[in-house]
């Protein structure tokens, strides 16, 4: 008998005695009321725990709407549904569901032929009809959804069937609604699940790529890191970046100390691990793993393993590189060359600028170039631009327009409104002959005129880093539902309108170049650090034995650029000192607390000013004495500081300082870099961070240029900084050129004179 046919042999018989067990107890009500599930449980590894629990959260239904966070829901005859979408990620199981409606139906309702439906993925859950009792008040009605057909994504739609006559009713009466109140909400019971240990399902469970939720990812090191080891970390924590993309990540590291049940990164070589993974084998090339994690039922390690420092860098670069092609539960790295320098500018999350690009190159995903509805939700597109284009004579953007739509019924009035930034810039008429469209257009990325001579608004000549484009389609809806004598039934058609996808936009002819410090070039799209969109020529510094806060704040920084740029930081330097023209012809990121940290650096700016804003915080914290006469602070603590100059080492590269007053400060910074959206306030070349306070930005040192621009644009540019010179230059020009229409029309005389 073989090893299958005994072990066949040996599982029948278990199942038998369970069996055997069971009928023979089920005379037995205690025994009824604790039976459990029974599990096959994984042999290795042993130091996992028998239960995962089941967690309940009860959440507000509106922070699930397809139209962003709103109020109050009014549903009418003509906007009869709403739409809510939440997740369940592959790690996670949703055993129980359930929405909780609180709602008010109108009092002119006729009862039981008005209800309320309630869909689940597009199949019917429950209908709540409306009775007598419930008009004009607040009803409260939960749903149960079938936990069967709940998949990744879900969408929840809530759909009215209003009557209020029995005899033609109009879709537009103005007495056919229901509202549903903001304190419904949605529970579902959830637990989290063992995956398997394969590569091959990364980012996850390691990144949130589903919901809109924001990623902690901690870091773990048997101790503080080397510059190698720093280096390695950065790449990581900058291609979980570009996954996580906009929804923000944050990286909390820890020295020897395992997060507490939480999926993890963790960086190991042969002589340095953590305690608590001493189990791991040592391995004899670079390695990318996923582990269970001890002490846990369901918590993954993604595992960067080598011999050694240069074997994490490694590992790191190859993760960054082929983390599509990857599976299994260990990947040994083998003859892996480092991917070739990239070219200036050429982010992937950056639309090109030297070429008409088409908008199906522009749509992330399918179908982002259609809508459907009575009133069609606008079609919107996001442009990613470098923010150093620099526009001024020439800021004009052409733009190829083609579009389909439903024809107006009834020679309706009908629109299509294109909108940048949510400002107009054009409409046009939806003629009912047609159904498509088509027009070329020169739109002005210039704020006004009046701009041109503000000093502080010089990013308003250059093209903003992130851009809306919003194709809005108006269609104009009038029913009618007759009278009792000539009734007429109306059937209301969803409209359909499209972008075409062979549209296109055209950024070329522009130049780069920038004036800094301008830290909101940095805060929303790295720059200049994004340049080159492997930061192939950034030097990190930070110091040796930096503590886990300051570290954190580098990880977070690297995930912030990789998420605005969509390329991870395979080419970063990191360092602990200006050392051996390390920094010639680089970009400098610095992380520490004080400028003491690093050797080779000046005092810096930002700490100058910490030490002033330490002095005056310690006069406005509100303190007073309880009954025992001890001091109580009743304010938070912490500040921190961001500052960009220009590097004493190359002409037109900057250094950006990012400083945090102890972990306090740090917790702040940190909070801020995970956020995609909370640094965009900031400005000029020192910002301030408190806590609970907007970020205070000020303009400090000389300016110094980046890119280049032909002597006439130069010129043109040095003027707008000179209003008075620019009127005197002009008024020069325009006697010139007068004198020399003079000049020419006094010959032309003189020599018809002669002639004659």
């Amino acid at each position: 008998m073989n090893f299958t046919q005994r072990l066949h042999l040996s599982l029948k018989g278990a199942t038998l005695c369970v069996l055997s067990a069971v009928i023979g107890s089920l005379g037995n009500p205690a025994f009824s009321a604790q039976l459990e599930p029974t599990y096959i449980r994984d042999v290795q590894p042993n130091f996992r725990v028998d239960q995962i629990p089941v967690i309940r959260r009860d959440t507000p239904l509106f922070s699930y709407s397809t139209e962003g966070m709103i109020d109050q829901i009014k549903m009418t005859g003509i906007y009869n549904e709403r739409s809510f979408r939440f997740y369940s990620p592959k790690n996670e199981v949703i055993s129980k569901a359930s929405v909780t409606l609180r709602y008010t139906p109108s009092p002119a309702l006729i009862p039981q032929q008005s209800q309320l439906n309630v869909y689940l993925n597009g199949q019917l859950q429950k209908s709540l009809p409306v009775t007598k009792e419930q008009l004009g008040s607040q009803v409260s009605a939960t749903v149960d959804f079938n936990p069967k057909q709940i998949e990744e994504t879900n969408r929840i739609t809530l759909e009215f069937v209003g009557a209020y006559t029995n005899v033609c009713g109009s879709v537009s009466n103005p007495s056919l609604w229901l509202t549903v109140d903001s304190s419904s909400f949605l529970t579902l019971s959830t637990q989290m699940v063992r995956l398997a240990n394969d590569l091959s399902l990364i980012p996850t469970p390691f990144v949130n790529t589903l919901s809109p939720s924001a990623t902690t990812l901690p870091v773990v090191f048997a101790s503080a890191p080397n510059n190698l080891m720093k280096q390695a970390a950065a790449v990581v924590a900058s291609w979980a970046g570009v996954k996580a993309e906009w929804r923000g990540i944050d990286f909390p590291v820890y020295y020897n100390e395992q997060p507490s049940d939480q999926n993890f990164v963790a960086f190991v070589t042969n002589d340095s691990r953590p305690d608590f993974l001493k189990f791991l084998p040592k391995v004899n090339a670079p390695t990318v793993s996923v582990v269970d994690a001890p002490n846990t039922m369901f918590a993954k390690i993604l595992v960067i393993a080598g011999r050694n420092e240069d074997d994490l860098l490694t590992a790191a670069r190859y993760l960054a590189a082929q983390d599509k092609g990857i599976a299994g539960g260990l990947v040994t790295i083998e003859g892996f060359s480092a991917l070739p320098d990239r070219k200036a500018y050429d982010a992937p999350a950056w639309i090109p600028t030297g070429e008409k690009v088409s908008f199906d190159k522009i749509a992330k995903y399918r179908g982002q170039l259609t809508s459907t509805g009575l009133h069609p939700a606008p079609i919107k597109l996001e442009v990613k631009l470098p923010p150093d284009l620099f526009m001024v004579t020439s800021s004009n953007v052409n733009l190829d327009l083609r579009y389909r739509y439903t024809k107006p019924t009834n020679r309706e009035a009908a629109q299509m409104r294109f909108l940048l930034n949510d400002q107009l810039v054009e409409s046009y008429e939806l003629k009912p002959d047609t159904n498509s469209n088509s027009f070329a257009s020169q739109f002005s990325m210039l704020n006004g005129l009046a701009n041109l001579w503000n000093n502080t608004s010089i990013p308003s000549r250059l093209l903003s880093a992130e851009n809306m484009m919003t194709f809005d389609f108006q269609y104009a809806l009038s029913v009618s539902g007759g009278t009792t004598e000539n009734c007429k039934s109306v059937a209301l058609i969803p409209n359909q309108v499209e972008i075409d996808p062979n549209s296109t936009i055209d950024f070329s002819g522009f130049y780069h170049f920038a004036r800094l410090p301008d830290l909101k070039l940095f805060t929303v799209s790295g720059f200049p650090f994004s340049k080159y969109a492997d930061l192939s020529q950034t030097l990190v510094l930070i110091r040796d034995q930096a503590p886990a806060n300051v570290v954190s704040t580098m990880l977070n920084t690297m995930g912030r650029i990789g998420a605005q740029i969509g390329y991870p930081a395979t080419k970063v330097t990191v360092d602990s000192a200006v050392r051996n023209g390390n920094a010639k012809d680089k970009d400098i990121l610095v992380f520490a607390e004080t400028s003491q940290d690093l050797s080779g650096l000046e005092k810096l700016e930002p700490e100058v000013l910490l030490e002033k804003m330490r002095g005056n915080d310690k006069n406005q914290f509100s303190e007073k004495a309880d009954n025992t006469g001890r001091t109580l602070v009743t304010e938070d603590t912490g500040i921190a500081a961001m500052a960009q100059y220009e590097s004493p080492y190359s002409s037109g590269r900057s250094v950006v300082t990012l400083m945090g007053d102890g972990q306090d400060g740090s917790f702040i910074l940190n909070k801020r870099l995970m956020n995609p959206g909370d640094l965009k306030v900031v400005g000029g070349s020192v910002a301030i961070f408190r806590p609970n306070a907007v970020p205070s930005s000020f303009e400090a040192g000389p300016s110094y240029y980046t890119g280049s621009l032909p002597w006439h644009q130069r010129v043109w540019y040095s003027l707008l900084d000179q209003p008075l010179l620019l009127v005197l230059f002009t008024l020069l020009c325009a006697l010139l050129f007068a004198g020399g229409i003079y000049y020419l029309m006094h010959s032309i005389i003189r020599y018809r004179s002669r002639r004659h």
